[in-house]
């Protein structure tokens, strides 16, 4: 590829052009492929010699401008009057996009929480452009905290007034020590916005995160007079500070140590609280945490939590239902199967919903139960607690044949081994559920001789394949419709899709920073990132008139990555004085111009129209 100049009316024109190499009958053909045509080659004359030469030479560089290209109006702006070697052809677009992020981030009443706090402290470095920069940059190009700071001039209006690298580490000691107050802040802020909170279901769930390194932190240990360790009355080590880096069960197979969080969204998918543990901590045991020292500070009235079976304890019940809140949570099927058997395998009481072939896809029922919670408090006496329960078995064509294509290798080699059990030591750690061991006299049979000899369950594999496709639900909310519940409960997916965001799109991990108060920040970073890309979703779905509370109600809107590559993509760059090359507002930028009553057309293309668009969507609300 290659710049030609040719004469078009007499006048040397200018284009882009490409050679296509053809073989016809043994004879190499080549042909010239106008890729773009630039205009007449005068229009680039500045008056120095050579300069066909030197456009080649840009060309080659990747410098060259196409002219046609500047959005300079010939009529509005007679380019003829702008002298060429005035002309900025050395691009350096900056980002505008931002500008909606900075909005939103204003309207959470971050930036007037920090300046406060600034005031307060008499912090000197600029705590709220440092803090901006970080959410703004986790969105639009998450990097390391250095390259962040590094990449703090790519904005057209100043976001930050910082050139010491030392100031995003204090900022992040900051966010760190306020995180629950600035939480608290943002849920209020939205709480009494046009979107509210809305928490008649409020999904809770916990994921961790891992680091790149193999070392976890110890934990810190009371020491006496003479520097032992001292020990309580079960002769444990007293803990002065539990580590929190630690190696557990990692959801990405990561032998790393790892962090637990544990997040609450609201039913319009919009984040309400999120909390960190150390990564040994039980998925199971953080809800108490999550529940009684944050959630509760918010006041959002009656919520009905949704979670998985992790969360389906006797004891986070009781917490739920003891505080007048309700609860709709999964319970194992393959683990509860010998009580729910006999109940899920007949067909009595079953609502049953079939296809245009009048084929069952799915079928669901119900029964009212009397469970009595326990609760264990802290002075080791227990409270209980008796309510009604709805308990929900429902089976679905889809999942049944899903979980069959996945197991499907897995039975057949069962199937195989009911003749000779003992191949399954082959794979006895994920088979041993279907085996057992007996000392057997291999001559009488009796089970008298120390040889152990592997026997089959078959009736434990017929019992597994039975469970596929069932799926069970119990619901403190008694008086609500089967149907209404599971929909409700299938709502789930949309925290893994909260999670999911913050590991691939926000690159929350692998984390870079190691001290707790600096990992702490940085995930307040990403929660704070999270939530405005989750209001610029939901005014874009109330604009197209499409529900914010079903399952998939983002991606009909507007996807995460689409939001990025929208505003890293709207940039300004000056060619001369107050003229820029302004990006087209593409259909992103526009759902999110027109989700927010900003109706914006750039003519003339000058700072004073970029200052108008910002000042427009200065007055964006929630």
């Amino acid at each position: 590829m290659y710049l030609d100049c040719f004469k078009n009316c007499g006048k040397d024109y200018l284009r882009i052009v490409n050679n296509k190499y053809s073989n016809n009958n043994g004879k190499v053909k080549i042909s010239r492929v106008t890729i773009k045509n630039l205009g007449y080659l005068s229009n680039y004359d500045d008056g120095k010699p050579d300069l066909l030469k030197r456009l080649r030479q840009q060309f080659k560089d990747g410098t060259l401008v196409d002219l046609n290209e500047l959005n300079v109006s010939l009529e509005e702006k007679n380019k003829r009057m702008i002298p060429i070697e005035d002309i900025n052809f050395k691009l350096n677009p900056k980002n505008i996009g931002y500008i909606f992020l900075n909005q939103i981030y204003n309207n959470l009443g971050i930036d007037t929480f920090l300046n406060r706090i600034k005031s307060d402290s008499k912090i000197e470095y600029d705590l709220n452009g440092l803090t901006k920069l970080l959410v703004f940059e986790r969105i639009l190009d998450p990097q390391s905290k250095k390259k962040t700071f590094e990449n703090r001039n790519k904005y057209l209006f100043d976001v930050v007034n910082s050139d010491d690298i030392n100031q995003i580490y204090r900022t992040l000691d900051v966010l760190s020590e306020n995180s629950k107050k600035i939480q608290n802040r943002m849920n209020t802020k939205i709480k009494n916005s046009s979107i509210g909170r809305k928490t008649s279901l409020t999904y809770y769930d916990v994921t961790n995160y891992f680091f790149e390194t193999m070392y976890g932190d110890d934990d810190v240990y009371e020491l006496d007079e003479n520097n032992e360790i001292v020990k309580d009355e079960n002769s444990n080590p007293v803990i002065v500070k539990k580590g929190f880096r630690k190696k557990g069960v990692s959801k990405e197979n990561s032998k790393g140590p790892i962090v637990q969080m544990g997040l609450f969204i609201d039913n319009n998918g919009i984040p309400v609280s999120h909390k960190l543990f150390s990564g040994n901590t039980q998925d199971k045991t953080t809800f108490k945490n999550v529940l009684g020292k944050d959630v509760d500070e918010m006041d959002l009235g009656k919520i009905v939590v949704v979670a998985d079976n992790g969360m389906n304890t006797q004891e986070n019940k009781y917490l739920i239902v003891n505080k007048e809140n309700g609860y709709i949570v999964s319970k194992s099927v393959k683990k509860s199967w010998s009580k729910l058997s006999d109940w899920a395998l007949e067909e009595k009481d079953y609502t049953y919903i079939k296809n245009n072939s009048n084929e069952v896809v799915f079928k669901y029922k119900s029964r009212i139960n009397e469970i009595t919670l326990t609760y264990k408090n802290k002075d080791g006496t227990k409270s209980t607690k008796t309510v009604k329960e709805k308990e929900i078995i429902y089976w679905s064509k889809k999942h049944y044949e899903k979980e069959l294509n996945q197991n499907k290798k897995f039975i057949e080699y069962l199937e195989s081994c009911k003749e000779n059990p003992d191949k399954l030591k082959d794979k006895q750690r994920k088979s041993q559920e279907f085996i057992k061991t007996v000392d057997v006299d291999k001559e009488t049979g009796e089970i008298i001789h120390p040889e152990k000899v592997i026997v089959f369950l078959d009736k434990k594999l017929e019992k597994y394949k039975e469970t596929m496709g069932f799926y069970s639900i119990v619901t403190s909310e008694v008086n609500e419709e089967d149907k209404e519940i599971i929909n409700r409960y299938h709502g789930l997916s949309r925290i893994e899709d909260s999670f999911r965001i913050i590991k691939s799109d926000l690159e929350g991990r692998p984390i870079y920073v190691w001290t707790e108060e600096h990992i702490k920040a940085h995930f307040l970073i990403c929660f704070i990132a999270l939530t405005i890309i989750r209001i610029i979703q939901y005014k874009i779905l109330k604009y197209e008139n499409k529900s914010t509370i079903n399952v998939d109600g983002w991606e009909q809107g507007i996807t995460v990555e689409k939001i990025k590559q929208a505003l890293n993509n709207f940039r300004a760059d000056q060619i001369y004085n107050d003229y820029y090359k302004i990006t087209e507002i593409n259909t992103e930028i526009d759902k999110i111009l027109k989700s927010n009553n900003v109706d914006f057309k750039f003519k003339n293309y000058t700072i004073s129209e970029i200052k108008e668009l910002r000042k427009l969507v200065n007055h964006m609300t929630m």
